[in-house]
């Protein structure tokens, strides 16, 4: 733990957790209905429909109405990655929830460090969850000690360095066990986090979150 060549929690191996990525195909196809009652919608599938799958977005949405699904120049998403959900928009409904869950647990003492170049270190006693996702997995390492994921309820944030498969949550006094889900972003309406949310505190564009999220992990569809 006090090594910066030991990995996160003191353990001799970072161990791989089961994580996920879920698309939310009737998110889709709401999302095209309401689209539609503005004026023609056209399917933006760029970018392997940001992360969501091209053809299944494609095929859902055309089924519901809209014109056409095509590639775009507009690299960043901008008011097209409306049809995922991505603005701010009430409306509409985010379509991908991405999730992964504790593979360990530990306290620490005031004074220890957390993770590689140990830039995290406990102001007091606290609990510690390792959650098994990482940079590997298209987690942005610059959620260190900026982000947050849900975890039983509650936002705790990430300290220490994101590794290539495993990061880890501050509880200070809650507590959790092996295998409680522990949510990146997901649907707001079910009290998760919007991957605008995670966005903004990463500093990213949520298009390009999905887009590398749907790159690195597996993708199921709902």
């Amino acid at each position: 733990m006090h090594s910066s060549h030991r990995h996160v929690l003191g353990v001799e191996r970072e161990p791989i957790g089961r994580h996920g990525l879920t698309v939310d195909l009737g998110a889709i196809r709401h999302n095209t209905g309401v689209l539609l009652r503005r004026g023609p919608v056209l399917a933006d599938v760029t970018a392997d429909g940001y992360g969501h799958g091209a053809a299944e977005v494609a095929r859902v949405a055309i089924d519901a109405g809209a014109t056409v699904a095509a590639v775009t120049a507009d690299a960043d998403g901008g008011s097209r990655s409306a049809l995922y959900g991505l603005t701010d928009d009430p409306g509409l409904r985010p379509a991908m929830r991405v999730s992964a869950v504790v593979v360990a647990t530990k306290t620490i003492d005031a004074g220890e460090g957390v993770s590689y170049g140990l830039t995290y270190r406990a102001t007091a006693r606290t609990n510690l969850a390792l959650v098994g996702i990482g940079y590997a997995d298209g987690l942005d390492r610059a959620a260190g000690n900026v982000a947050s994921l849900l975890l039983n309820g509650v936002l705790r944030r990430i300290v220490g360095r994101v590794a290539m498969n495993a990061l880890v949550l501050e509880l200070n006094g809650g507590t959790a066990v092996v295998g409680d889900e522990a949510v990146v972003f997901g649907d707001p309406a079910a009290g998760e986090p919007h991957v605008r949310d995670w966005a903004a505190e990463i500093g990213r564009p949520p298009a390009e979150v999905t887009s590398v999220f749907g790159r690195h992990l597996p993708r199921s569809y709902a």
